[in-house]
């Protein structure tokens, strides 16, 4: 799937326009069509008019559409998903036939009851007659329908709307047409004549974060039996014991709200929100003096009322904050037999294990590692990197057993992070010297065969196509540049940077405007493959049959520290293998075997692989994508659940570690092609991945790149968000020898603490807790949350408390002397 590109729509009044023009620009390079339905009302057996509309083709959708605007019962529909190109002529299609959506919209009526809450600011809002609405929103890149369909489920339920919003296949009403009503609409009371479809609430180009929107409806993301059925309550506490949030209290007390019902979901929801039990929150509830519940008609009205609102609203919070205590629970050390992390030590630079890369790839980077003085684990990362982009795209591997949708091809991003004397662009231009010979040929035949068209009889040329230039190497990182090589090397090609911060640089130079998020989401969908349409001013549009990049570029690690500060945080740098480089040496000097001569042949030969045949049900002779045997398909699924308790985990404590390992399901599939392939022979690779190899390619990635992901997230980027806070709170604990500590006391500490508001000083805490050092004890106000520390934490880091003691008094006296009169 393509990355969004910036709808750009004209200055135009007409809705139809509008919303034809945004929805072709939300799609720009993705190759797929829009469906156009049209049904009348009149007819209950009305089949429809369909039409079918390419990508860029505005015109054509909004003709079909306003070509019904005279007709009485006429109503047009268009959903906010692209069908394949495939679907036959008039043909709607159904969810099997979605190449991408785009969005998602729910239907909220409130003719029909089914009108409930926002989870998250919507995009637009269409109203499709008086009280009806369907706010809408725009993801940040397309989705599969397979990836959407849990968000719009999810959506239905947070919503409440009606059923339509949980289909991703669903169409929807228009901006600019008229909503005629059928024959139950009518049943129900609406007016004969239509009504306007109109824009509530204007698109303001505005794209939703996936992510944010699967946060906003994680609580939805689940439908238990007991989501909305009234619960039993026990025993109810006294209400002396409870202690309600500044909030809570208020919301308690309140009076002239407005909707009863609707004010009484808030305030249950509140309860569960800040932690309180079920019977505690009927307590409370039963507690409150605003005039609003003066309006239950009795006691066992209003509990009888909790009862279902906690039911409806409360359970699904208070099961949120089970979850989220069992995961603490797993970080912290809640006694003794887990020790608090050291939060200044500095990780061992991970060497290379043996025994788990292909042997060509082994011998390669030990050899030529001791021969130059280099790191052999960033020689072997490098050289992985040149053996995916050699291998075509074309050789793809089906993740799942039974999802053949999600396929992979070997294309890994590997950045070697040192100094200068680490030697990196000698490694980088070593590891790729062989691919950088291929590329070489390929420009020479291109040049005969260009010299052989232009010679030519021009009535010959004229019926001849011209030559392709397919590249494997891409080293001008403008757009524009890498259109051009990629739109004649559908195999994917190596993107090759001595110094990663230029190519950072050049997606970053436009701040955060709209060119740098063009820029990156190119790159985004050259990571992810897959066909791209580019559309050029005076040269019409030109397809790229498959936007593939694979990466391998060298950074100093200032330069990425000071990027990661301040990039956008879509992802780009999670995508990356970061191999943090040891020391340099002079390097031997004598006879070494003849390692570089086999890996220069096995990359060659890569280039040449074709597709795999035959799964063992097909004719040997049929091309079939590669698939994992019974035994790796059973280790894939494990690491999967393990990669993801693993980001979840993180998640609390570095958001950016957590967004690289949320790649790990992926990058373990590539991993496994490219080991596959080098060790395959012949010219096409065997079309099962076997256990072994899959093993290997786990082990790999769990004892050498994910020890460098820490050692760069952590000792490079910080070990958690804003680890300067961190630290500072930690050295506070030691110096003052605390046993206890809030947030109040977070506030009072040293410059950086006291520079932290509630939330971030909360924020820091909670990470402390994950770390091992604190444990929260039960209070009230969260400003005045009260946090346990350890008592191995004084034990284990007493040194470092009497160092951190002198630094603060040594800060104290170089200060004050300065300060003093001379």
């Amino acid at each position: 799937m393509t990355a969004l590109a910036a709808a750009k729509i004209t200055d135009n009044t007409d809705p139809i326009r509008t919303h034809c023009e945004m929805l072709h620009g939300l799609a720009e390079g993705v190759d797929g069509i829009f469906v156009v339905s049209v049904f009348n009302a009149n007819l209950p057996n009305d089949k429809g008019t369909i039409t079918h509309h390419r990508v860029g083709d505005v015109e054509s959708m909004v003709d079909a559409i306003a070509a019904h605007s005279g007709t009485p019962g006429a109503n047009p529909y268009v959903g906010t998903h692209l069908m394949k190109r495939s679907l036959p002529r008039g043909k709607r299609g159904g969810r099997e036939d979605i190449l991408a959506v785009l969005g998602l919209p729910a239907d909220m009526d409130n003719d029909t009851g089914k009108a409930g809450e926002l989870p998250l600011e919507p995009s637009y809002i269409v109203e499709t007659s008086p009280g009806n609405q369907q706010p809408v929103w725009l993801f940040d890149q397309p989705l599969t329908a397979t990836e959407a369909a849990p968000l719009a489920a999810a959506l239905q339920r947070a919503t409440g709307s009606d059923h339509g919003t949980k289909d991703v296949d669903h169409v929807w009403r228009i901006p600019g047409t008229l909503n005629w009503p059928n024959a139950a609409k009518l049943k129900r009371g609406r007016p004969a004549e239509p009504a306007s479809v109109r824009y509530l609430q204007e698109w303001d180009g505005e794209l939703i974060k996936v992510d944010d929107l699967r946060k906003a409806l994680a609580p939805w993301a689940s439908s238990p039996a007991t989501e909305a059925k009234p619960i039993e309550i026990g025993e109810l506490p006294d209400i002396a014991g409870i202690v309600a949030s500044e909030k809570l209290a208020a919301m308690l007390a309140a009076n002239d709200v407005g909707n009863r019902s609707d004010y009484a979901a808030a305030v249950v929801e509140q309860m569960a929100f800040d932690g309180h039990s079920a019977e505690a929150s009927c307590a409370l509830f039963m507690s409150a003096s605003g005039n609003w519940f003066a309006r239950y008609s009795s006691e066992e009205r209003a509990r009888k009322d909790f009862a279902r609102l906690w039911g409806k609203y409360g359970a699904r919070h208070a099961e949120m904050h089970r979850t989220g205590a069992a995961l603490a629970s797993s970080l912290t050390a809640a006694n003794d037999n887990v020790p608090p992390v050291d939060l200044w030590q500095r990780r061992a630079h991970p060497p290379l294990p043996v025994g788990l890369l292909p042997p060509v790839i082994e011998e390669f980077a030990l050899a030529q590692g001791e021969l130059m003085g280099v790191d052999p684990g960033g020689l072997a990362a490098a050289a992985l990197a040149v053996c995916a982009a050699a291998i075509p795209d074309s050789i793809k591997l089906k993740v799942k057993r039974h999802d053949p949708h999600w396929t992979e091809s070997a294309r890994i991003w590997v950045a070697p992070i040192g100094d200068p004397s680490t030697k990196k662009s000698p490694m980088i231009s070593a590891a790729a010297a062989p691919l950088k010979r291929l590329d070489r040929d390929l420009f020479r035949a291109h040049e005969e065969a260009k010299r052989k068209y232009e010679a030519l009889p021009p009535a010959e040329r004229k019926d001849a196509a011209p030559p392709r230039h397919a590249r494997l190497r891409l080293e001008d990182t403008t757009i524009e540049a890498a259109q051009e090589v990629l739109k004649d090397s559908p195999d994917g090609v190596l993107c090759l940077q001595d110094e990663l911060s230029g190519w950072f640089g050049s997606m970053d130079k436009y701040s955060s405007g709209r060119g740098a998020a063009k820029d990156r989401g190119f790159w985004l969908q050259a990571y992810n493959g897959g066909p791209y349409t580019v559309n050029r001013i005076g040269r019409g549009a030109v397809l790229i049959e498959n936007l593939s990049v694979s990466l391998l570029g060298g950074i100093q690690p200032e330069p990425i520290r000071a990027l990661a500060a301040e990039a956008h945080d879509d992802g780009l740098l999670q995508r990356l293998f970061p191999i943090v480089l040891g020391a340099a040496g002079a390097g031997a000097d004598k006879p070494m075997p003849d390692a570089a001569a086999a890996y220069d042949a096995m990359v060659a030969r890569l280039t040449r692989l074709r597709r795999p045949t035959g799964d063992g049900t097909l004719s040997s002779y049929v091309e079939v994508p590669l698939q994992f045997d019974d035994a790796a398909q059973d280790l894939r699924s494990s690491l999967a659940q393990k990669y993801f308790e693993m980001q979840c985990a993180w998640e609390a404590v570095n958001k950016k570690l957590a967004s690289h390992l949320g790649k790990y399901d992926g990058l373990f599939a590539r991993l496994c092609i490219v080991f596959h392939c080098i060790e395959s022979e012949g010219a096409r690779p065997a079309s099962v991945i076997k256990e072994d190899t899959a093993k290997r390619a786990a082990a790999f990635l769990e004892k050498f790149l994910f020890p460098h992901a820490v050692a760069f997230y952590v000792d490079i980027l910080g070990l958690s968000d804003r680890h300067d806070m961190v630290l500072a709170a930690a050295g506070f604990i030691l110096a003052h020898k605390l046993n206890t500590i809030s947030v109040r006391d977070v506030r009072r500490g040293d410059r950086i603490m006291r520079g932290m508001d509630v939330e971030r000083a909360q924020a820091v805490l909670e990470q402390l807790d994950a770390f091992g050092w604190l444990e929260p004890m039960q209070t009230g106000r969260r400003d005045s949350m009260t946090w346990q520390v350890l008592p191995s934490v004084h034990k284990l880091f007493a040194d470092r408390a009497e160092a951190e003691k002198a630094r603060r008094e040594e800060v104290r006296r170089i200060i004050s002397g300065s300060l003093q009169n001379e």
